[in-house]
């Protein structure tokens, strides 16, 4: 995998001729491939308004590392002492992330001037599992006590904690209620599975109070949910449509409840993402899984949703079919400005980072 950041144009000609090239997309998308030095997977996993974007990489050695690329393209890398397992930048650029050691879970920091700091957490022996922020820079998530007690929280930018039981009408089987965004007053988003092992929707604020949801017509399904809220408070997820034969659809709640729905370009098995901008505009993608006698291989198909519900598939012109575990584009989030930002794996089965800019 070559490191650095690579610009590609509409010519095949100049892409081979260039090695660095920009190509637009036929709807008028440019996409740049990026890769930190030395990596052979690269896994980005947030964007802010500025277009910042973060996330982990591998190394030659299997080794990992958290990266930051700036909207000048430049990409610095940094190590936390541990496994990474979610990593998020704030509208103010700083670096939010979980990761797991010999003793646990941790949250840390990473700032502007690239100071990592461990943050202390307020309930010791607790085994945090969620983690996600907000653009007015207060961190929530879930974590497990001592006790063995569910609880979520919601961390001010001053820094004080705020903890709270989480109810256990959402936990009414032994899955840990799913935590996906957090709203700007506080308010955690995500799912829970059921009894029946069937996903719904819930809301839930630091005072206790909760509202669940489910889609209009949603089938009991393992599978979906919300995936992200803006800051208007419009929550953007996926369910299975009974009216239209069990069919994978997004859904968008707005603030007072009210649902509309929306196909993806290709109607797929599985949820990857759905990310709603505080325009209004939602990008994402599906996946398709299809096992063989040995290996089996994930098809990722992206998506962008206009305001005016136009919906239009999203292709990184480097990412061609091949045989190898991982194939198509996938899109993983969307900025204020309009920037994308996924994954795509080359011929080769590498898999590499890119940004988008309309």
């Amino acid at each position: 995998m070559k490191s650095g950041t690579h610009i590609r144009t509409g010519a095949m000609v100049l892409l081979a001729l260039l090695a660095i090239a920009a190509q637009p997309s036929a709807w008028g998308q440019t996409f740049t491939t990026f890769d930190p030095p030395g990596s052979q997977l690269t896994a980005p996993g947030s964007i802010n308004a500025a277009g910042q974007i973060t996330g982990s990489y591998f190394d030659s050695t299997f080794a990992q590392h958290g990266f930051v690329r700036g909207n000048d393209d430049t990409i610095s890398s940094f190590d936390v002492p541990g496994f990474l397992a979610t990593i998020v930048i704030t509208q103010q650029g700083v670096v939010v992330g979980l990761y797991f050691d010999q003793n646990g879970s941790h949250i840390f920091e990473r700032a502007t001037n690239g100071t990592i700091t461990t943050l202390e957490f307020p309930s010791p022996g607790a085994s945090i599992y969620a983690v996600v922020v907000n653009t007015a820079g207060e961190i929530g998530g879930g974590f497990i006590d001592a006790s063995g007690n569910v609880l979520g929280f919601v961390r001010a930018p001053s820094g004080n904690f705020t903890l709270f039981p989480i109810p256990p009408a959402l936990i009414p089987s032994f899955f840990l209620p799913n935590i996906t965004a957090l709203m700007q007053n506080g308010t955690l988003v995500g799912s829970y599975i059921d009894a029946s092992f069937a996903s719904h929707g819930y809301l839930l604020s630091p005072d206790g109070n909760f509202t669940t949801f489910d889609a209009p017509n949603a089938l009991p399904s393992f599978f979906g949910g919300p995936s992200s809220v803006n800051n208007s408070g419009t929550i953007a997820g996926f369910f299975n449509d009974g009216s239209q034969n069990g069919d994978l659809r997004v859904f968008l709640r707005s603030p007072n409840g009210a649902f509309s729905i929306f196909d993806t370009p290709q109607l797929e098995t599985f949820p990857g993402a759905a990310v709603i901008n505080p325009s209004g505009v939602v990008a994402g993608n599906v996946q398709n899984f299809i096992c063989g006698a040995v290996s089996c291989t994930t098809t990722l198909v992206s998506f962008l949703r206009a305001v005016n519900g136009t919906v239009k598939q999203v292709n990184d012109p480097l990412a061609v079919p091949g045989t190898h575990a991982s194939q198509g584009t996938g899109v993983l989030g969307i900025n204020p400005a309009g920037e994308m930002f996924g994954i795509y794996s080359d011929t080769n089965g590498i898999q590499h980072g890119f940004v988008t800019k309309p």
